[in-house]
């Protein structure tokens, strides 16, 4: 194992430990937590766009995003940590402000965002940079994750389809920029 699957382990261990000791002291404290969700469009609850990805609403909501989030961050992690941490803050970022701006009007909360980014990155990027290696990684999502579309559709209240939206849209993006930037050094160094 090198250096960089390890800090990328790190970097995931991390994310799944701030969540679970998150989780513990929202159970300790009766859900108390909740209220530090991301409400949208209130001034005085800006903390939900720091705090949301790390509050759940229950121990199954944590698991199933703890489960998503581990694998495809790894799948991310294979060009780099430094990518993976480049995807995670962008799909953080967007998917906060979406939720911010056209969220319904309740308390947002969950790491489900940034998973939705990172599985739509993970889809775009292999779709644009056609490398054998990003294709591969593009079928085990599809295979493992592809239901994972039906999450931005509203289908149910308490699920925070503007998230999952929000966050598949940052990482589109990202994909889209990523694989650009490396088919264009894939370019030059066979070029040169």
């Amino acid at each position: 194992m090198d250096q960089s699957d390890k800090d990328a382990i790190y970097f995931i261990g991390a994310v799944v430990v701030v969540c679970f000791a998150v989780q513990l002291v929202n159970v300790v404290l009766n859900g108390y937590l909740l209220d530090y969700g991301l409400l949208p469009r209130h001034l005085n609850h800006a903390i939900g766009l720091f705090a949301y990805p790390f509050i759940h609403g229950s121990w199954a909501h944590l698991f199933s995003n703890m489960v998503s989030f581990s694998a495809l961050a790894y799948l991310v992690s294979r060009s780099g940590v430094a990518r993976l941490i480049s995807v995670f803050m962008i799909s953080w970022a967007v998917s906060g402000v979406g939720v911010w701006l056209f969220g319904r009007m309740h308390y947002h909360i969950g790491l489900s965002g940034i998973v939705y980014g990172l599985w739509a990155y993970l889809l775009v990027y292999a779709v644009l940079r056609r490398s054998l290696k990003s294709m591969a990684i593009a079928l085990i999502v599809m295979f493992f994750y592809g239901p994972m579309l039906t999450g931005i559709i509203p289908a149910h209240s308490w699920i925070s389809y503007e998230s999952h939206l929000s966050g598949a849209l940052a990482g589109v993006m990202a994909g889209y920029v990523f694989a650009r930037r490396d088919k264009a050094k894939a370019v030059a160094n066979v070029e040169q």
